[in-house]
């Protein structure tokens, strides 16, 4: 055959395909082996586990044992029953049927939707029943039972693809025994949450983890990254550990981490969300590791994307600022923003030492008792906070960063997670401080989040019929967020106060309690036929983390 021929049969051959199939293209993302982007994610945390649980007792057994006969029960307990998938409203944890129930709806709803996963701590039942005693060896069962259910549900099938997708767990106060105490690393504690969460951990990152219980993960290579800090260094009632200023500390070597961490992330144009299990607040931190974390908060606000805790049980928001981290410090607040990366620890001297502050009603096991008695006046706590914040302008953005404590399954209210949608569209060349994802809606900006949860109070209702998430707000619909940016949130906590728009605040104040409010003014109602002190039975109020104050 000719070649002029065989070109001519090549060319027609071309036309065919091109008309069959459009041009030719490739994805370069499949050729750099990078991940395709669903812009979701998820955060869930506190499952708290207890294999213990009993259904049709009282929740003053710790909903373990059959405490009183019906008609011998007060009033107030005959609303404290366990069900078959949990307690709402009591201080029981989490029945096995809700583990299983929350794993299999994420199966089926979330498997192959998500980008990455936020899981911030607290995989074990609390020590709170003196007739069943919790061990090391259960808690680190608990741990690894946990464990299994992320690897089989978010597991991947597919050729030349990741076993599954980033999953980035933190240590929390009841992973550790005994409860809220952990000395530095390395430890045998260290060691066997490293073996069990092994899988989660990057290349390069099992060290540090085994000398401190921290690490990062890139759940998008080379530009994001998502930090496991280990909070129990910063937590006033971990009586092992003393602060984040003195040399060898945990927490002054963990916070040293961070701020070089942060560093690389900004040199690299990288992207981060700072995740654990107990919140910066200035009650919960001691006073110089929450000082330091909110220097480097507002240092480096420009790239960090979020602030996602758990513990607390409550669904809320606050604020750190500028000025709340100067108080008793003679340094204005411009000196905070203007520290240099390179002499960030040069400055800190003039925070004060925590050695000789103690914890206010710590017990000799580390345990704390809780001391807000009144939901009701945390609210109002809350709403002085927001009060409290400046007129929206954009040097009093760059002042503040927001902190987000996520709902629990544990259902000390009705169990809930949350799942984020966030920005996938790269535009390059994006280098202004103003475009700044955590103040602007840009590349990576997270952009809102659906709240699911599990009315439980229906779903006991139907022992047999395996309880569904469903929605209970939305950012969008219920906040009128375009986006979750640092300013809107802002212009939020302002919208709550001024003029007092009672609509939004009662929203606030349902969703804080993810929908158990009236069931808990119900049980308040009957509590008042006793006091506290002589009460057999403690009102959910009682369950929640002790140091909420700004």
């Amino acid at each position: 055959m000719l070649p002029s021929v065989k070109i001519l049969i090549f060319f027609i051959l071309c036309f065919f395909l091109f008309v069959l199939f459009g041009p030719f293209s490739f994805n370069s993302s499949k050729l750099k082996n990078e991940p395709e982007l669903h812009g979701n994610f998820l955060h869930i945390t506190d499952f708290h586990p207890d294999p213990h649980y009993v259904n049709n007792v009282t929740a003053v057994s710790r909903c373990h044992h059959k405490h009183l006969r019906i008609e011998e029960k007060p009033e107030h307990m005959l609303k404290g029953i366990s069900g078959p998938w949990g307690a709402p409203a009591t201080v029981c944890d989490s029945p096995i049927n809700l583990i299983n129930a929350t794993f299999e709806w994420l199966e089926k709803n979330w498997k192959n939707q998500l980008d990455f996963i936020i899981w911030t701590g607290d995989n074990s039942r609390h020590d709170n029943d003196e007739k069943i005693p919790r061990t090391p060896i259960e808690m680190f069962r608990l741990n690894k039972f946990i464990t299994e259910k992320f690897l089989k549900t978010f597991s991947n099938k597919k050729k030349h693809a990741p076993h599954f997708i980033p999953i980035v767990p933190s240590i929390g106060n009841n992973d550790i025994y005994p409860n809220n105490v952990i000395g530095a690393g390395p430890n045998e504690l260290l060691s066997i949450l490293h073996e069990i969460w092994s899988p989660f951990i990057p290349k390069g990152q099992h060290e540090t983890f085994l000398n401190g219980g921290y690490y990062y993960t890139e759940v998008i290579p080379g530009k994001l990254i998502v930090v496991s800090l280990n909070t129990l260094y910063f937590y006033d009632s971990n009586t092992a550990v003393n602060g984040c200023i003195e040399k060898g500390q945990p927490g002054t070597l963990e916070m040293k981490w961070l701020n070089d961490v942060l560093k690389k992330a900004r040199r690299n144009g990288m992207k981060v969300y700072l995740t654990g299990h107990v919140a910066p607040r200035a009650k919960q931190y001691t006073k110089s590791c929450y000082k330091i974390y909110g220097r480097l908060s507002l240092k480096f606000q420009d790239i960090i994307l979020g602030h996602y805790y758990g513990h607390s049980n409550m669904d809320h928001f606050f604020f750190i600022s500028a000025d709340g981290i100067q108080k008793d410090n003679p340094k204005d607040d411009d000196e905070v923003l203007s520290i240099d990366e390179n002499d960030l620890y040069d400055e800190v001297e003039n925070v004060e030492n925590d050695d000789d502050e103690t914890v206010e009603n710590q017990e000799e096991n580390g345990k704390v008792e809780t001391k807000v008695k009144n939901i009701e006046k945390y609210m109002k706590q809350l709403l002085r906070h927001y009060r409290s914040l400046p007129p929206l302008t954009e040097d009093n953005v760059k002042k503040h960063v927001v902190v987000h404590i996520n709902p629990s399954i544990i259902p000390t209210f009705f169990p809930a997670l949350r799942i984020f949608k966030y920005n996938t569209t790269e535009i390059k060349n994006e280098a202004s401080d103003l475009d700044a994802p955590s103040r602007k809606n840009t590349f990576l900006t997270p952009l809102g989040y659906t709240q699911y949860f599990i009315n439980l109070t229906h779903a006991n209702l139907f022992p047999n019929v395996k309880p569904e998430f469903t929605v209970e707000y939305t950012t969008w619909d219920d906040y009128f967020l375009r986006d979750l940016t640092i300013p809107s949130w802002m212009q939020l906590a302002r919208n709550i106060y001024d003029g007092l728009n009672s609509a939004l605040w009662d929203k606030i104040q349902e969703h804080l309690l993810v929908g158990t409010r009236d069931l808990i003014k119900e049980k308040n109602d009957s509590f008042q036929k006793c006091t506290y002190s002589k009460c057999s039975a403690k009102g959910p109020e009682d369950y929640i983390a002790s140091e909420l104050t700004f």
